[in-house]
């Protein structure tokens, strides 16, 4: 439909709202209290325009000017909330009379009454949006000379969020957010009139997305306390990328400040993460300035790690390959390297000739299902399955399944991009509860929003989908195995098969079993679903796309460390944390280990290189739908730390040769090659690329011998890095052995006792737990890098409580 806003008239979609079409005209209208991805509810009065529209007569026809022969326009009686009023055919809206600007310079003045003049002091100086409409719109002087509101100024909601009570504005973004996108309700107004604040039921802020409302606050009362008082915003270097902590590919911004990372933000992308991101990411950040962190090469020398010049250490490692033959190198990298420099582990694997290259953590099922789901078509998605617990694994993952829950299909983009109003949301709108299954070995959070629940035996992957296989045929299954009644599986069941846009999703629970990952794309095909499968990192798809494997099942990450290989180079992988790795690897004629920091590997190693963090590197990984991303390196001071293609540079230059992926140009053109796109041409969208889809060889083979019921799980939060990242460290309290009350009171432990027990042989320090969402008989612990998420052999037996909780009397 056409409207006029002043002078432009434009052509815009039914349900369009005003404020929208004030913005794709190219007029400005201030607001505070609108959202993106968020109902709009016309708290602040900021976007108030004039208003008129055409009526019909009796007859049906328009009333039309007497003198002109033009539709009349009926103005309104007032001036309109430009955010909550639906455009109508013939709409004019005007935005710059002066009755206009009189009412949004007297809201500005309404809003500046209690609001403490900080701005010299205030974090959001200079990116604050009451900062830029005051000065657009306001008079520039105050009338009111009484004595401001005071308030609480440094009320801590979290360990991860400061709350400057003067400076809000009861705005209501934050508090709409929590219901509306995680579906939290954890924050609201409390008392009235000009004693209203923003207040929880109790300290903390329990979800995990908590740091997205320090991003649309629209004032600097929502602080990330990562950066508080770090830095002024027009004193940071902004860095749009992609994050590397988990297969999601959200769209980040990194704010870097003489050489150290200050803080992450949320950046926009439509179809993956919109504009939110996971406290993992945000606050997951602090180890990059570790002060332990390498950042020079180091050789040993008399049995002693010593730095080096970069030089001497490549001449070093040439020297001594120049002893083995090339079946006995290995090559492994992380799964979260850039495509760049798995092309360059590929090179230095082809130059040494071996086929002993891989990544790790990578399972013996393929992450690249024949029916792939796009992000986008699991938030239309009209029936879901999720076997794990993806708000840990994947959190953007469950956003998305709860963007399907509302029912409301992405907006389209506008010419200003996302609609600021979007019409068709509204607060505490119901939840389509019963479009979504989802089933996992212990109670996890998205069982919450979920009409169908199924809690199953830890391993009994597999058997769950051979059961909903049977019930897709006609058969039968055991309830015991299903996690639910019969009733309730075959009811979910027709739902799959009635559904047009099924997804099922799966993650790590899953691959740790060959025989699990095929039973559900056999599931998939029986109900005619997409699958939506989550790698265990962040380039865990785009790795095994380009072929970052081992010639042969033998030739795999852990036969490497376990004695296949006499000379080893392991990229940000720490397999010595095993104490019987750790006594093969002390062995070895060579080990070359590049990491950030000195890990049980790196002490055991020959050489040590440092290694860049992923906010430090330019590269492309492919995310868990197959979309090709472009991270972008942030201006850090890291030393003398090199990725992986900057480690085979060196090592060419030590060999006298120039080898294949010595850079991320040289590897974006054999990549060029490979896949017949130009990498360097990716927005920050990125784009799907076609690819050949492989069948990887089995890296994990089954485990033999775990008794009991334990599981290593997936966590929101790098625990690599968990206890170089304080503020995350203060709110999670470490690593924790999660456990029933019933099995904490029998081995005589207590919530937050510091103990050490054995994981897979693995001696780790965690802390205890006490929860009734794990079963009675199960207990978990936190997957590594080294020890993806499946089960686990824990021995409980043998559990050394280190330091007991101190009890306050």
């Amino acid at each position: 439909m056409k409207v006029t806003v002043n002078d432009v008239e434009v052509d815009l979609a039914p349900g369009t709202s005003a404020i929208d079409a004030v913005f794709a005209a190219g007029y400005d209208v201030p607001y505070f209290c609108s959202q993106e991805y968020m109902s709009p509810v016309g708290a602040c009065r900021m976007c108030l325009a004039k208003v008129g529209a055409p009526r019909k007569d009796r007859d049906g026809n328009w009333i039309l000017d007497d003198e002109t022969g033009e539709r009349t326009i009926f103005a309104f009686p007032a001036l309109l909330a430009t955010c909550t009023s639906a455009l109508s055919e013939g709409m004019v809206i005007d935005t710059l009379s002066e009755e206009v600007k009189h009412a949004q310079n007297g809201m500005i003045e309404f809003t500046l009454i209690n609001h403490p003049l900080d701005c010299p002091v205030c974090d959001k100086g200079g990116a604050c949006e009451l900062q830029d409409r005051s000065y657009e719109y306001g008079s520039g002087r105050s009338r009111f000379e009484f004595t401001k509101r005071h308030q609480e100024k440094h009320h801590p909601l979290s360990d991860l969020i400061t709350l400057d009570r003067e400076r809000c504005i009861h705005c209501k973004r934050c508090v709409r957010y929590f219901e509306e996108v995680p579906g939290d309700e954890v924050l609201d107004f409390i008392d009235r009139g000009g004693h209203t604040y923003i207040g929880t039921v109790e300290h903390g802020l329990p979800s995990n997305f908590t740091g997205n409302i320090t991003d649309i606050c629209p004032v600097g009362a929502l602080l990330d306390a990562t950066s508080r008082f770090r830095g002024r915003n027009w004193e940071y270097d902004h860095t749009a990328s992609v994050s590397l902590d988990d297969a999601s590919g959200s769209a980040v911004v990194v704010d870097a400040r003489t050489g150290r990372i200050e803080r992450i933000k949320a950046g926009l992308h439509p179809e993956v993460n919109k504009s939110w991101i996971d406290d993992g990411i945000r606050f997951g950040h602090e180890y990059t300035a570790d002060p332990e962190r390498i950042t020079r090469p180091l050789l040993r020398k008399d049995g002693e790690l010593v730095e080096v010049p970069w030089p001497e250490a490549a001449a070093f490692v040439a020297e001594r390959l120049k002893e083995f033959s090339g079946k006995d190198v290995g090559v492994c990298i992380r799964a979260d390297a850039t495509l760049e420099e798995g092309v360059a582990a590929l090179a230095l694997a082809e130059h040494l000739g071996t086929g002993q290259v891989d990544h790790a953590p990578r399972y013996g099922p393929t992450v690249m299902p024949p029916a792939q789901a796009t992000l986008q078509e699991l938030a239309v998605s009209d029936a879901i399955f999720v076997v794990g617990d993806v708000s840990e694994e994947v959190p953007a993952v469950d956003l998305r399944i709860k963007d399907a829950l509302r029912g409301v299909t992405p907006p389209p983009l506008l010419p200003h991009g996302v609609p600021i109003a979007d019409l068709r949301l509204k607060e505490r709108m119901p939840r389509k509860r019963e479009i979504l299954c989802v089933a996992a070995p212990y109670r996890v959070d998205l069982m919450r929003h979920a009409g169908t629940v199924a809690r199953y035996d830890v391993g009994g992957e597999e058997t769950l989908f051979r059961g909903l296989i049977a019930i897709a045929e006609g058969g039968s299954a055991d309830e015991r195995v299903l996690g639910m009644t019969l009733a309730a599986a075959k009811a979910f069941v027709d739902r799959l098969r009635a559904a047009k846009k099924a997804v099922i999703v799966t993650g790590g629970f899953v691959l740790s079993s060959q025989a699990a990952a095929d039973a559900a794309e056999r599931f998939a095909r029986a109900v005619g679903a997409r699958q939506l499968v989550l790698g265990p990192m962040a380039n865990a798809y785009g790795l095994e796309a380009i072929g970052v494997l081992p010639s042969h099942a033998r030739y795999d990450y852990a036969s490497m460390v376990a004695g296949g290989a006499k000379a080893l180079l392991i990229s940000n992988l720490d397999p010595a944390a095993d104490p019987a790795v750790a006594e093969r690897l002390a062995e070895s004629r060579l080990l070359v280990v590049h990491d950030m920091f000195m890990t049980a590997t790196a002490r055991l190693a020959h050489v040590v290189l440092p290694a860049k963090s992923g906010f430090e590197k330019d590269g492309t990984v492919v995310n868990l739908e197959g979309r090709f991303m472009p991270v972008r390196a942030a201006p850090v001071d890291a030393g003398e730390a090199v990725d992986v293609t900057g480690l085979v540079r060196e090592l060419g230059l030590a060999f006298g040769v120039r080898i294949e992926g010595r850079s991320v140009r040289s590897a974006r053109r054999s990549l060029r090659k490979t896949l017949g796109t130009d990498l360097e041409e990716l927005t920050g969208l990125g784009a799907f690329v076609a690819l050949p889809r492989r069948r990887v060889a089995v890296s994990v083979a089954a485990r033999p011998g775990v008794r009991g019921r334990a599981l290593r799980v997936p966590t929101m939060v790098r625990q690599e890095y968990l206890l170089r990242n304080p503020h995350l460290l203060a709110t999670l309290g470490g690593p924790a052995l999660r456990l029933h009350p019933d099995d904490a009171r029998t081995r005589a432990l207590s919530h937050d006792d510091e103990v050490t027990v054995r994981v897979d042989g693995v001696p780790r320090r965690l802390r205890v737990y006490v929860t009734d969402a794990m079963p009675s008989g199960v207990v978990s612990v936190p997957a590594l890098p080294d020890a993806p998420a499946g089960p686990a052999d824990v021995d409980l037996d043998g559990i050394v409580v280190e330091r007991r909780r101190l009890e306050v009397a």
